[in-house]
């Protein structure tokens, strides 16, 4: 299975949610593809869809942790 990421996706949480994947989708989309594409959506969602079709498998949300700097 290949996995392509949205470049808008951290490097940092690429390795988790390529876990995350390999664990849910066993096997190739009903139009045949086995390559999958992670996008970024709205609200720190990710959509994992068939990179051929399109068929979404399921969104995941993750949490970004944001840096305080003190003045």
């Amino acid at each position: 299975m290949k996995i392509t990421f949205d470049p808008d996706i951290s490097a940092d949480i690429r390795p988790s949610i390529e876990e995350v994947i390999k664990e849910s989708i066993t096997a190739p989309c009903s139009c045949g593809s086995d390559e999958i594409y992670v996008s970024l959506q709205a609200n720190n969602n990710i959509d994992v869809k068939c990179f051929d079709c399109g068929t979404s498998f399921f969104e995941l949300e993750i949490e970004v942790e944001e840096e305080v700097t003190e003045e």
